[in-house]
């Protein structure tokens, strides 16, 4: 049985002293806010995209491209509104010495575009493997939960991170 070298012990008491951080943050009041957040970014969308519809005269029933124009404005609206609160409110702790920036917008865009990934590949899952196509509700749920916890997690640890907060760690562990 191979013996843990003290630089390998040293290793895992900071990969459990992180993970602990990320318990801590999901069990505070971050994460809900960052719930509470994506709701609002929810109703925003679709108060944005239904006065769009309202004022393009589009028929919320048809299919094809012209009626998926009036969803762009809400969804832009969505992720400048959820940035804005996610900055101030959410991560406002993190972010009280930092102004809000293109660099950090174009960065969170960033981790919302990519949260599409497991958000998709949930949906596609549930919807195909699990619910035999009986229950898309459900399915676009999973989705939703799967992309929310990607972009918590990138929020928080790309967006919202700065680097006096691993000097911080780092000085604090020593």
């Amino acid at each position: 049985m191979e013996c843990i070298s003290f630089e390998k012990e040293g290793k895992m008491k900071e990969f459990f002293k992180n993970l602990k951080n990320v318990f801590d943050a999901l069990t505070k009041f971050q994460f809900m806010r960052f719930c509470v957040t994506g709701s609002l970014g929810v109703i925003t969308y679709l108060l944005v995209s239904y006065i769009f519809r309202r004022m393009l005269n589009i028929d919320p029933e048809a299919n094809g491209l012209t009626s998926k124009i009036p969803l762009i404005p809400g969804f832009i609206a969505s992720v400048i509104q959820n940035y804005f609160l996610n900055h101030f409110w959410t991560f406002g702790k993190e972010t009280e010495n930092h102004r809000v920036s293109f660099k950090l917008f174009g960065k969170f865009c960033g981790v919302c575009m990519f949260s599409l990934i497991p958000r998709i590949f949930f949906y596609f899952i549930l919807y195909n493997m699990v619910f035999s196509q009986n229950n898309s509700f459900i399915a676009a749920l999973g989705g939703i939960v799967a992309g929310m916890f990607t972009n918590f997690f990138g929020s928080k640890f790309v967006v919202f991170r700065f680097k006096e907060d691993t000097k911080k760690l780092s000085n604090e562990a020593a």
